[in-house]
């Protein structure tokens, strides 16, 4: 008895080359993050691409994947035990390549684009991991890392533990009537302020303490002027 009985019926026909073809298609396209469903077939050795990715792979206790990370995973301090394979956003494929992953596990935002687009072609299997700053973003990202390593359950443990947290924060934080107007100071380059505008880290950390993005109008980071500055009308600023 066929496994298949639907595609039995077109063995023979030009039908059956096609639908084999396109199975072979799928299983050497690279691993993806979509829908939280991807799994590294071999975990045994992992390059971590993101702070927050490293974090979460230690706090899952499977650092012992890890071969490397790149150079914005600086906690746990036992990260930075690990080689560096550079910053986060000016990767080379051959130093991702040259501790010969087993699989990569790289934040959304990754680059540049021509770096990944080349580690996405290669056979080491490309888990891209979403970064949204909000409660549920945190969750999802821990659940789609624990996926990918083959650990769901202790995953799921750690999103709900961070959710009761999370929760905690947000009612206490409630009952602020009058929300502090944050300035969130990345650098300061040329005499300029390097800011945080929606759509960052520092946007989402604002946002969870309590507090109001002073800078609107721009995502990511931008430079600022003093008139911007003064128009922001900042209660708070951090560096």
């Amino acid at each position: 008895m066929s496994v298949f009985p639907k595609l039995s019926a077109v063995r023979g026909s030009i039908l059956g080359p096609v639908i084999g073809l396109s199975m072979a298609v799928i299983a050497l396209q690279p691993a993806s993050a979509a829908e939280g469903t991807a799994v590294f077939a071999d975990p045994s050795k992992i390059v971590a691409i993101g702070g927050s990715i490293t974090e979460i792979v230690y706090a899952l206790g499977q650092e012992k994947h890890l071969v490397a990370r790149d150079s914005t995973s600086r906690f746990p301090k036992a990260a930075l035990e690990l080689p560096d394979v550079g910053y986060m956003r000016a990767l080379s494929p051959e130093g991702v390549l040259s501790v010969d992953p087993t699989g990569i596990l790289a934040l959304h935002g990754s680059g540049p684009k021509e770096a990944v687009d080349v580690l996405k072609k290669t056979s080491v299997p490309f888990i891209e991991v979403p970064e949204h700053y909000s409660h549920e973003g945190i969750l999802e990202k821990v659940r789609i890392v624990g996926k990918a390593l083959g650990v769901d359950a202790k995953a799921e443990v750690l999103a709900k533990e961070l959710d009761a947290k999370l929760t905690a924060a947000e009612k206490q934080t409630a009952s602020i009537k009058e929300r502090k107007r944050i300035l969130f100071v990345l650098s300061i380059q040329g005499g300029k302020i390097l800011a945080a505008g929606s759509e960052t880290a520092a946007d989402g950390m604002v946002k969870l303490a309590g507090g109001v993005n002073a800078v609107e109008g721009f995502s990511g980071y931008k430079q600022m002027s003093d008139e911007a500055i003064i128009t922001a009308r900042p209660d708070v600023i951090l560096m």
